[in-house]
């Protein structure tokens, strides 16, 4: 006699044989296509990949929309590119596969328009699409303002990352939702609680070449020797590939030791909670992943008053929501430094994380409405 045991099987009933058991395949979780700035080596944008991943994948099967022209040699083998289908932004079959249940674009500081193409193409097939963790920039003329209507009607869910985004796009998109930026959500590597130590982080955010001046080049000599004479170590912390080749350019950092693991935004955020204080000449997401982690913190315009480099309004919208330090020069940095005053710890907004979560859930509830309209479940 034979026995045979089916482990999580279903019971069906059978005309001919009566009661049996058959294995039936688990029913499909439904896919939604996440597109944003990933694959560069951009730490902000990793860390706002990675939370995403994390928030989603135990619903949701996922695909990686990047733009594979610009994206960093061997980006496929980081996490949690590791784990998921990659596409470019210029596959639109991807968006109409009958198992894709939405398109997400988003978060930071990503310009209109940003992946139109699998955005239109999927709303074409009658799937929807969510715009969540993003800035917005004011929009003057009447025929760029009726076009971006158009274009913002095309999602269901529209949230920014700070009440002057929210601000701006409320004309544009009535029902925009105030959030947060993602990377809010990002753990930190290795055991808790890090020990801190005397050391200051240097974050310089990379330009062009040509705009790099001798003003310049003394700004960055005269802080890193104020921050000499303040703490016991000071190491550069590049974001992205680009600012680790753009210290080369700069005499007064040479001989600074680099913290590389711009990769690894889990990596960069233990660094900076092990760190006295973090300067970030130019990149946002050293205070963002100060702000998760306690440390003190300040931002500082790169390049003030050079037309041909743009003001970082993102930041100074954020840093004044937060209570951040934002200095418009290095020398606005310098002449605080000489009083004496310790940069304080930085923190979110009290409301902060609430919005976050919110707008989390929301993107899991529209997902989880269009699965089940779908007649998938995740």
């Amino acid at each position: 006699m034979v026995f045979m045991v089916l482990i999580e099987a279903e019971r069906l009933p059978s005309p001919l044989f009566g009661d049996h058991y058959v294995t039936q395949p688990p029913p499909p979780r439904g896919t939604i296509v996440l597109s944003g700035f990933f694959g560069r080596g951009n730490c902000g944008d990793e860390a706002i990949l990675q939370v995403q991943y994390e928030r989603l994948s135990p619903l949701y099967d996922l695909v990686i929309s990047v733009d594979q022209h610009g994206a960093h040699d061997g980006f496929w083998n980081w996490y949690p590119y590791d784990r998921c289908p990659i596409v470019h932004q210029g596959n639109l079959s991807c968006v109409a596969d009958e198992n894709v249940v939405a398109v997400h674009v988003g978060g930071g500081g990503l310009p209109y328009g940003f992946n139109a193409a699998q955005v239109v193409h999927a709303r074409s097939h009658g799937k929807p699409a969510f715009l969540t963790g993003v800035d917005a920039k004011p929009v003057r003329a009447p025929a760029a303002a009726a076009a971006l209507r158009g274009y913002l009607a095309l999602f269901d869910f529209i949230s920014v990352r700070s009440t002057g985004s929210r601000q701006t796009l409320l004309e544009l998109a009535p029902h925009c939702h105030l959030g947060a930026d993602w990377a809010l959500g990002l753990p930190t590597d290795g055991p808790l609680p890090v020990t801190r130590t005397d050391r200051v982080l240097i974050t310089l955010r990379e330009f062009p070449r040509e705009l790099l001046s001798s003003a310049y080049c003394r700004g960055i000599a005269d802080l890193v020797s104020r921050l000499a004479d303040r703490y016991d170590q000071i190491a550069l912390l590049p974001c992205c590939p680009e600012d680790e080749r753009f210290l080369d350019w700069v005499p007064a950092v040479e001989h600074l030791p680099r913290e590389v693991h711009w990769w690894n935004p889990r990596r960069v955020q233990r660094e900076i909670a092990s760190a006295a204080a973090v300067v970030s000449v130019g990149r946002l997401h050293p205070l963002i992943f100060a702000a998760n982690v306690g440390t003190p913190a300040a931002y500082v315009e790169p390049l003030p008053g050079d037309p041909r480099w743009p003001q970082a309004t993102k930041a100074r919208q954020l840093c004044g929501e937060h209570g951040w330090p934002f200095f418009a020069t290095v020398g606005d940095l310098l002449t605080h430094l000489e009083q004496a005053v310790p940069l304080a710890p930085l923190a979110f907004a009290r409301d902060t994380r609430q919005r976050w979560e919110a707008m989390a859930e929301q993107l899991q509830e529209s997902c989880q409405q269009t699965g089940h309209l779908r007649g998938t479940e995740p």
